[in-house]
């Protein structure tokens, strides 16, 4: 390049690193999304303590990709004349515990004016694509829905294609996902929300719904552990580095060692991937025998004794063996079980 050549790449990704950072100071409520999470984690952002491995810039950059794609989904929504409101702050607290705050990411719904919305979508500088998407869900809605649509909070997640193969094909929410969206609807007094999935290969969506009471005793358990471990001195027990992952049905590294901001702090490891290097192996194997049992095969001594070493970590073992092959028996493509 010579030197009259200018680089739209590098200030495009420099202006992604300048975001303003929540001040890191001691708090006594808890995030939304920060339900489902490590305690240790949360304890210590709540003690306000530096972290030893903040976010690097690839993950920045990965948050405003985020951003990028909720904005898609809000421009349809606000151009079929559904969009109620955004960003939203919603509180709920229970008697005695913590104080659970966020901000939901969209309201939509309502009786709109369908004509107008019709009209609304073919003016502006909005891309091709969203007018098209905009017109295709006042079409459908203006003509299955003529009285309007019940109020839904939308909670929108980009996942890489792996990812949302699984919640396509499981139909099921990342419990984490699900707790945050609940809390919305907990706080908002609304009966039903959806998350919704975005693929960021391909903008194809899945929702996933959510309603009053079905995460009840998950949420509420989530913050009273909370409360129990903030009013103590002591950090919470550190997470055990193998987990099981429910909507795959199969044993991982556990991803909340993998992203932990206390990584180095917490566990000893420089990065993510040393920490995931070392256990590799024990998952896969633990994996090729939770297989072998889910497809009913014979065991040999080494199977058996991955067994043992598995129901030491996991005491509800039959009860995961069952999850794989519910699992297994769907991505085969049996219908799910219940």
């Amino acid at each position: 390049m010579n030197k009259l050549s200018w680089s739209f790449s590098n200030i495009w990704n420099e202006s992604l690193l300048q975001r303003e950072e929540r001040e890191l100071k001691p708090r006594d409520h808890i995030w939304a999304s920060e339900l489902g999470g490590a305690f240790i984690d949360r304890w210590y952002k709540m003690k306000a303590e530096e972290p030893s491995n903040p976010f690097d810039a690839r993950s920045l950059r990965k948050f405003e990709a985020g951003r990028v794609f909720e904005w898609i989904v809000e421009m349809v929504l606000s151009r079929a004349g559904i969009l109620q409101s955004t960003q939203d702050w919603v509180d709920f607290q229970y008697p005695g515990l913590m104080r659970v705050t966020g901000k939901l990411d969209h309201l939509a719904g309502g009786s709109p004016d369908w004509e107008k919305a019709k009209a609304e979508f073919s003016n502006g500088e909005l891309p091709d694509f969203i007018k098209r998407a905009a017109s295709a869900v006042v079409k459908h809605f203006s003509e299955k829905y003529p009285d309007g649509l019940k109020l839904l909070v939308l909670e929108i997640k980009s996942v890489g294609s792996n990812m949302f193969h699984k919640y396509d094909v499981h139909k099921l929410a990342d419990t984490k996902h699900a707790l945050q969206l609940y809390h919305y609807l907990k706080g908002k007094n609304i009966p039903e929300g959806h998350i919704v999935y975005v693929s960021k290969d391909d903008l194809c969506l899945v929702e996933i719904g959510v309603i009053v009471g079905q995460y009840e005793d998950k949420y509420h358990e989530d913050i009273e552990k909370m409360t129990e471990y903030f009013k103590g001195t002591e950090p919470p027990p550190a997470e055990q580095p193998v987990g099981f992952d429910e909507l795959g049905g199969r044993f991982s590294v556990n991803w909340k060692i993998s992203y932990s901001p206390y990584l180095t702090k917490v566990y000893g490891f420089k990065n993510q991937a040393e920490f995931e290097g070392k256990y590799k192996a024990l998952v896969a194997r633990w994996n090729r025998v939770l297989g072998r049992v889910a497809d009913g095969k014979p065991m040999t001594d080494d199977n058996k004794k991955a067994l043992e070493d598995m129901r030491k970590d996991f005491p509800n073992l039959d009860e995961l063996v069952e999850i794989a092959k519910d699992r297994r028996f769907v991505e085969k493509g049996g219908e799910k079980n219940g």
